[in-house]
C-alpha cells in the first residue's frame, strides 16, 4: 500500500458522512470533505499544474491558427503535433528511471523551465525545420509533469481522497484551459487594435502565455516529498516479470491506445474545425474553448460520484458510448449551433473518463508497479499520436473533417468493447465493497 500522507485523519468523519442522505447539498459536502483530506504536497502540486496547464491551454488554442496563418497547411500541423508526441515518447524511457532518482520538486521545475524554452523557440522560429525541431524539445520537456503526477499521488495520498485528488488534477487542467482560452483568444483580439499583423498577435499571446506559465516554479519549488519509491524496482523491470504481468499491462493500456489514435486523428485540429467550417475568429474559437472545459469540469466533477455508484469500469464504458453521436454530428452538421452544442458535450463525455481511468489503472496493480504502468499508460497515449496526428492532418488537408471524425468514433467504439470485455468482471476482484481499496491482483 502506498505511504498515507494524512494517516493522522480518522476515518470516522468519512463513515459519517456517506451516511447522508442529502441530496445535492450531501455531494457537496462530500467533494469538499475529501478535498480537505489533500496533503499539503497534493495542494502545492495542484497550483503549480495550474499555471503550467495556462500556458499548455493558450498553445492549444492559438498554435495551429498561428501556424495555418503563417501559411502552413494541415498536414504539417499535423506533424509538428507527431513531432511533440515523439519528444514526449522519447523522453519518457530516460524519465522512467530518472522518477526515483531525483526528487519530485527537481522534476517539475526542470519540466517547467524547458517546456518555456521549447514553446518559445515554437512560438518564433519561421522555417519548417526548426518549427519541427522546436516541437519535439517541447514535447521532451512537458513530459515530467504529466509523467510524474499518478505515483506522485499515490504516494502523497490515501485511498480515502484519492479518487478525487486525481479527478481534481484534471479539474484543475480543465480550469486552467477555461482562463487561457478566454485570455488567450482575448489577447490577440486586444493586440489586433494596435499596428501590428495578425500574426504578429498571435506571436505576442503565444509569448506572454509563457512568462505566466512560469509562475508554476513557485509552488513546484515548495514541494518537499521524495522520489517515487525503489522497492522492488529492479525486479519490475525485467523481463520475467514482464511475461508474468504483461497481460494485465497490456489490457490497462491497449484500450487507452485505441482513444489516443482516434484523439490524434481530430481533436488537435478542433479550432481550426471552426476557423474553416465556419470562418470563425481567434477570439470566437477562444469562446468556445472555454465554455468546452466548462462542460469538461462539469463531467470531473460529476465522474467519482457516478463511479463511486456504478464502478469505474461501467463509466468509462458508458462515457465513451455516448460521446459518438455527438462526434457525428461534429462530422456531417452544417449548422453552427449544432457543431458547437456537439463540441460541448462530446468532451464532457469523453474526459469524464479519463482521470477514472487512470486512477483504475493504479489501483488495479502493486505500488511498486505504479511507476512502469503509469509509464506504459503514458507511451500508449503518446505513441497513439506520434501516427494519428500526422495522418490526421493530411486527411484533413485531402478530405475535410467529416472522415477522420469517423474513423475516431469507431476506434472509441472499440475501446469501450474493450475496456467492458477485460475488466467488466474484473473489478469486484481488484477492489473491496469499500470505495477504492487495493486487492492485489498478481
Amino acid at each position: 500500500m502506498p505511504e498515507e500522507a494524512v494517516s493522522s485523519k480518522k476515518p470516522v468523519k468519512s463513515r459519517t458522512v456517506a451516511k447522508d442522505k442529502g441530496g445535492v447539498w450531501f455531494h457537496v459536502k462530500d467533494y469538499l470533505h475529501h478535498i480537505s483530506l489533500f496533503s499539503k504536497e497534493s495542494r502545492l502540486f495542484l497550483i503549480g499544474t495550474f499555471f503550467a496547464a495556462f500556458t499548455f491551454a493558450v498553445f492549444q488554442l492559438l498554435l495551429n491558427l498561428y501556424l495555418k496563418e503563417m501559411g502552413f497547411k494541415e498536414g504539417f500541423i499535423g506533424s509538428l503535433l507527431s513531432a511533440t508526441a515523439l519528444g514526449t515518447l522519447v523522453i519518457s524511457g530516460p524519465l522512467i528511471f530518472l522518477l526515483p532518482r531525483f526528487s519530485y520538486r527537481t522534476i517539475l521545475i526542470v519540466s517547467l523551465a524547458f517546456s518555456a524554452i521549447g514553446y518559445a523557440f515554437l512560438s518564433t522560429a519561421q522555417h519548417e525545420a526548426s518549427l519541427w525541431l522546436a516541437a519535439f524539445f517541447s514535447g521532451a520537456s512537458a513530459a515530467g509533469l504529466r509523467l510524474s503526477a499518478p505515483p506522485f499521488f499515490m504516494q502523497s495520498s490515501s485511498p480515502k481522497e484519492r479518487s478525487y485528488l486525481f479527478s481534481l488534477n484534471f479539474g484543475t487542467w480543465i480550469l486552467a484551459a477555461i482562463m487561457g482560452s478566454l485570455l488567450g483568444g482575448y489577447l490577440v483580439k486586444i493586440l489586433d487594435s494596435f499596428d501590428i499583423s495578425h500574426v504578429q498577435s498571435l506571436r505576442w499571446s503565444l509569448l506572454i502565455s509563457i512568462g505566466f506559465g512560469l509562475i508554476g516554479v513557485i509552488p513546484f519549488g515548495l514541494i518537499k516529498t521524495k522520489a517515487a519509491k525503489k522497492e522492488g524496482s529492479s525486479e519490475i523491470w525485467k523481463w520475467q516479470n514482464f511475461k508474468k504481468r504483461g497481460k494485465i499491462y497490456f489490457k490497462l493500456a491497449f484500450p487507452l491506445f485505441l482513444v489516443g489514435v482516434g484523439a490524434g486523428l481530430i481533436i488537435p485540429f478542433l479550432n481550426l474545425y471552426f476557423k474553416t467550417l465556419f470562418h470563425q475568429s481567434a477570439h470566437q474559437i477562444g469562446i468556445y474553448f472555454a465554455w468546452l472545459q466548462i462542460f469538461m469540469l462539469a463531467g470531473i466533477i460529476i465522474g467519482p460520484v457516478v463511479a463511486k455508484k456504478w464502478g469505474m469500469i461501467r463509466t468509462i464504458v458508458f462515457t465513451e458510448l455516448a460521446s459518438i453521436p455527438f462526434m457525428l454530428i461534429l462530422a456531417f452538421t452544417t449548422k453552427l449551433s449544432f457543431a458547437i452544442g456537439a463540441f460541448f458535450i462530446r468532451g464532457a463525455l469523453m474526459n469524464m473518463a479519463q482521470p477514472i481511468s487512470t486512477h483504475f489503472a493504479m489501483e488495479a496493480v502493486e505500488e511498486k508497479e505504479h511507476p512502469l504502468v503509469n509509464s506504459l499508460i503514458a507511451l500508449a497515449w503518446t505513441l497513439s499520436w506520434v501516427f494519428s496526428a500526422g495522418l490526421g492532418g493530411k486527411l484533413i488537408e485531402l478530405y475535410s473533417f467529416a472522415p477522420p471524425l469517423v474513423v475516431a468514433a469507431g476506434l472509441y467504439v472499440a475501446s469501450a468493447a474493450l475496456y467492458y470485455y477485460y475488466f467488466a468482471k474484473e473489478e469486484k476482484k481488484i477492489f473491496k465493497p469499500e470505495p477504492a481499496t487495493l486487492q492485489d491482483t498478481g
